[in-house]
């Protein structure tokens, strides 16, 4: 005997089956039911792995085929590859200091992605640091998409919708713009789409601590969870138990705010102008230029019309993470909110909610079009890529050292170094975070530079830095005209052996006279490759050393 109307099941005609109280099936009041044909659900995750494997693989390809590291060079990625190897070295489980920086006395570091360091101590020995990162990078991607796909399904989409729903989600011109960039903590999708799964299929207590991984695994990504978690919470009051989520990490989130204990709520206008972008783009498939700043929020035309067609009065919330993603409004004044710096990535709630709608939208076309809404997937990762502003293919990065950097024995100081700004600014000296950061992983040896962390906790150099800062084209219009006396004797004497000057960041007037500086207190010239020159540093000066030139 059938069910009666009001308490009928979830059939295979249904085009949304539900399994959360988020997705209640249409015309019922009864407790959804799971997916009654398991068989056809394996299946269907075919064209999933698919899609996963498409969009992680095949972007990656060009650049990871000749060598290079996945990533623009210019913005995050060279900091992200030196904090992946500075984790794989370390001895401890999550270590907050190193004295490979700010030598002789070190500095409180905290890296972007605890996540990805503690997978990078797993991957870095097998692979080594080129193939490790972009292993890495490939494999968040195809995790993203699989399991968007799979919180899609434990929400009650069909095969279809949670396809689009992964496209929607996982290929989002926001997360390929975190690899393109280089942004570490950025490409991890899949932690929050991870807790989204728990959610849907109401394994309350399991989704703690997946929302509590989503936290080590990007500030961002947790926050965006933790705002999923209270509108989820609005429907059935047990997903806000994922709310104590950063109990779970309080550790960690302490160990952040005692690394950066200068760090200070952003002026309104440059909170703004880290949010997300209000403006028309220029596909960039039509500028072959590089664009190496892919912040983000495109979300195309495909995905909005199939969330409408939805009809879920639920698709509102999303104006929620979207107004805040904005990074304007009085509520940036609240504690907590006050202290976000890059409020665009709030959009990653968006796009979880969107493409919750955007599934529904495809299961209900389904419904009328058949195989042919098995293509909507597909096309919606492809208006992305081929669409967005952010660059279709994962560009690459020098991966390269040069030979000249085995002469490298002793403490270094690079010159010219590393520039603050304030955040929010431009910093031309973003692009040396190559030879600052990613050559110390190949000759190991400390440097006593602070490295710009987007104006986190980075002072002025110190007192004693500031004669070489004075001679960096970034930091001064005219080069001084001498090395004060005792510079290098002072330098030497807190443990500095060597000095590397880069000609092309100096130019090459500016870098004779400093090298002739050097020549002056005593440095000695170990090797010289053309670009660059190495200098032994002297115990002590000579004397009548410190006339410079």
């Amino acid at each position: 005997m059938g069910p009666t109307p009001r308490t009928r099941l979830c059939t295979a005609s249904c085009p949304v089956r539900a399994r959360s109280a988020l997705l209640p099936c249409p015309g019922t009041s009864a407790r959804p039911r799971l997916d009654p044909h398991p068989s056809s659900s394996r299946a269907s995750w075919l064209p999933l792995c698919a899609l996963a494997l498409l969009w992680g693989v095949l972007p990656a390809l060009p650049a990871w085929s000749r060598g290079a590291l996945l990533g623009h060079g210019g913005t995050d990625l060279y900091p992200s590859v030196w904090g992946l190897w500075w984790w794989s070295q370390s001895e401890r489980l999550l270590p907050l200091h190193t004295a490979l920086l700010a030598f002789p006395d070190g500095m409180d570091l905290y890296y972007g992605s605890p996540l990805k360091g503690l997978l990078g101590k797993a991957v870095i020995p097998m692979f080594g640091l080129l193939h490790g990162w972009n292993l890495l990078v490939v494999a968040a991607r195809v995790a993203t998409v699989l399991a968007a796909g799979a919180a899609g399904r434990a929400f009650g989409l069909g095969p279809r919708g949670a396809l689009v729903a992964a496209a929607v989600y996982g290929c989002a011109p926001t997360f390929h713009g975190f690899a393109v960039e280089g942004i570490v903590e950025g490409t991890d999708g899949w932690t929050l789409a991870l807790w989204a799964w728990a959610i849907g299929r109401r394994r309350h207590l399991l989704a703690v601590p997946l929302l509590a991984l989503t936290v080590l695994s990007s500030w961002y990504l947790g926050a965006a969870g933790l705002l999923l978690a209270a509108l989820a919470g609005l429907r059935d009051r047990r997903a806000w138990a994922s709310l104590l989520a950063p109990v779970l990490v309080a550790p960690a989130i302490l160990a952040f705010a005692s690394s950066f204990p200068e760090a200070a709520p952003l002026p309104d206008a440059v909170r703004a102008a880290m949010g997300s972008p209000l403006r028309l783009w220029d596909p960039a498939l039509l500028d072959p230029s590089p664009r190496p700043f892919a912040i983000s929020a495109w979300i195309g035309l495909l995905a909005p019309l199939l969330a409408l067609y939805a009809r879920r009065p639920w698709l509102a919330l999303a104006a929620i993470p979207a107004v805040l993603s904005l990074g304007i409004g009085p509520w940036y004044d609240l504690p907590g909110l006050e202290l976000l710096r890059f409020p665009y990535r709030l959009h990653t709630a968006t796009l979880a909610i969107l493409a919750l709608a955007a599934g529904v939208g495809a299961d209900r076309l389904g419904a009328r079009f058949g195989r042919a809404a098995w293509l909507l997937g597909p096309l919606v990762a492809l208006e992305g890529l081929l669409l967005s502003p952010v660059e279709p293919m994962l560009p690459g990065a020098s991966a390269e050292v040069p030979a000249i950097y085995a002469e490298v024995d002793g403490p270094l100081l690079e010159l010219p170094g590393p520039v603050a700004m304030p955040p929010g600014a431009l910093n031309m000296s973003r692009p040396r975070a190559r030879y600052l950061l990613y050559f110390q992983a190949a000759h190991q040896q400390p440097s006593p530079w602070v490295p710009d962390l987007n104006g986190v906790g980075t002072a002025a150099e110190a007192s004693r830095l500031a004669p070489f800062a004075a001679w960096d084209p970034l930091v001064s219009a005219a080069a001084p005209d001498a090395l004060p006396a005792d510079t290098l004797a002072d330098l030497a004497g807190r443990g500095v052996a060597q000095i590397m000057v880069q000609r092309r960041e100096l130019g090459p007037e500016r870098a004779e006279r400093l090298e002739a500086a050097l020549r002056d207190h005593g440095a000695v010239l170990r090797a010289d490759d053309g670009r660059r020159a190495l200098f032994d540093l002297a115990s002590s000066p000579p004397p009548g050393a410190g006339a410079g030139r």
